[in-house]
């Protein structure tokens, strides 16, 4: 009896440590991914803050989502074609997905996307991305306070979810 009590109070332990254990974002991702969470088109980047919040996000560029549905044999219609030079960002904290929000191009050296709110201040989001090393910057600005500097801003690494062996 006094067995069963000390491996019950034993277990009951370390499920609470188990509980109070801080959880990643790359915890979270890699439990979305082992549950075959991203196998969509648009499922091509994730993305990981720098700092320790248990974040990510999950991005691909308009053409990036033409090239997968071409490769999978289907046909992209028109308005995936249509939508080539967008960015498209679905945010996860703690594992639960945010709406997928689509970013517009700024410029023409496909770095740099952007949207503009209003709610609940008028702001603006800008990624700015080097393809070449993954590396990210998202810029938030308060626009009525500046439209040059930014309020607050978050760097991180993206990385190919399902690299081409």
């Amino acid at each position: 009896m006094k067995l069963a009590v000390a491996a019950l109070a034993l277990m009951s332990a370390a499920s609470s440590l188990a509980q109070n254990t801080p959880r990643t974002a790359r915890d979270y991702y890699n439990e979305l991914k082992a549950a075959n969470n991203f196998n969509h088109y648009k499922d091509t980047f994730v993305c990981f803050s720098d700092d320790d919040t248990p974040s990510f996000a999950v991005i691909s560029r308009g053409s990036d989502i033409n090239e997968e549905m071409k490769e999978a044999g289907a046909v992209p219609d028109k308005t995936v074609l249509q939508a080539r030079n967008l960015l498209f960002v679905e945010t996860y904290y703690e594992g639960v997905s945010n709406k997928t929000v689509v970013y517009v191009p700024v410029g023409r050296d496909g770095t740099d996307w952007d949207i503009e709110f209003n709610s609940p201040i008028h702001g603006r989001m800008l990624y700015s991305i080097n393809w070449t090393t993954g590396r990210y910057r998202l810029s938030v600005y308060a626009l009525d306070r500046s439209k040059t500097i930014p309020t607050a801003q978050t760097f991180g690494k993206c990385e190919l979810i399902h690299p081409k062996q």
